[in-house]
């Protein structure tokens, strides 16, 4: 189904949002932006006026935004890698409401919006209260299940399925799509990005992870963070499956592996060696173990160039025990 949203500018005493049809998108014909990495969104603007922009998203569905002029000056973001992503465009003053306050780093955020829950746990209410002229949702696998809830309440809404990119540079250029949307141009911001982004090669043996109810999630070959390491010149030593889904291996496979490898990173909950031995009791390791750190899910998907090198970093063995996205088990 093709939805489309329009912000009508009312007086400023009765100043709302309502959802209408849009007949004219047609006449958005020039290309403000072609994405160059990701392959979920794309900007177009009036002929001869680019500051009458049309966003086009295109998971779950074909979605038409028509971007007032200025953009939209206060939204909700329903995942924290849309609070990165405005707070590196500097544009965290926007952000009226969020999901999952406490788990956000943020300190400019996590002190100004209103915390309205997370899907299956929603308060209404409060994302009422905050009056945001839209919300920023993902759909995992199809559609929110707070859409129908949002066109009750009219509060327009836009799908930012950045998650599904897996080019980290793909994932990073959501940003220019959400700068759009809050009246600001990010090309600069990620081109910037995009030429930090420098890939080397390695085969330096990495294991993701640790075992969760008895087993044990690797990321496919073609995964985000598979092709991630691989930019950092490291393989992950675990089997993997084709493509972009995590599969699942068992201890007997794991632990060879784990031995093999030189470095450990993410490996739950574990904050220390000690932690981790109580947690993997067979694990047979002497190279070093990483974790990330809360922010790497907040502004990490924006700054996969500094993921890159952090994690280059710690593969050539000049890590500092603290880094933005990842610190060191001891």
């Amino acid at each position: 189904m093709k939805k489309t949203l329009l912000l009508l500018l009312l007086p400023i005493l009765t100043c709302c949002t309502r959802i209408v049809k849009i007949d004219n998108t047609g006449e958005y014909t020039a290309r403000f932006y072609e994405p160059l990495y990701a392959n979920g969104f794309e900007i177009r603007s009036l002929p001869g006026d680019s500051s009458r922009l049309l966003l086009e998203v295109y998971r779950p569905d074909t979605m038409s935004i028509m971007i007032p002029r200025g953009g939209f000056t206060s939204v909700l973001c329903m995942s924290s890698t849309y609070v990165g992503a405005l707070a590196s465009l500097d544009e965290r003053d926007k952000i009226v409401a969020v999901s999952r306050r406490d788990l956000l780093t943020d300190p400019v955020v996590k002190a100004n919006a209103v915390d309205v829950g997370y899907d299956g746990a929603m308060d209404y209410e409060s994302l009422l209260a905050a009056k945001p002229d839209v919300a920023l949702i993902y759909g995992i696998g199809g559609h929110s299940a707070i859409e129908a809830k949002l066109e009750e309440l009219s509060v327009p809404y836009i799908y930012v399925n950045d998650f599904e990119e897996q080019n980290p540079l793909g994932r990073a250029e959501w940003m220019i799509a959400l700068g759009a949307i809050v009246g600001t141009d990010g090309r600069a911001f990620f081109n910037h990005v995009a030429e930090s982004y420098t890939p080397v090669e390695g085969n330096t043996k990495v294991m993701l992870n640790a075992p969760y109810s008895g087993s044990w999630f690797i990321p496919g070959k073609e995964n985000y963070m598979s092709r991630l390491l691989a930019d950092a010149g490291a393989t992950i030593a675990a089997p993997q499956k084709e493509g972009v889904q995590s599969g699942t291996i068992d201890l007997e496979e794991a632990l060879p592996a784990l031995k093999e490898a030189e470095i450990w990173l993410s490996p739950g909950q574990a904050s220390s060696l000690t932690e981790l031995k109580t947690m993997v009791p067979q694990a047979e390791f002497s190279g070093a173990v990483w974790n990330q750190t809360p922010d790497m899910y907040e502004s990490g998907a924006s700054r996969p160039d500094v993921m890159l090198a952090e994690l280059q970093a710690l593969v050539n063995g000049t890590a500092p025990d603290s880094m933005r996205y990842f610190y060191r088990l001891r």
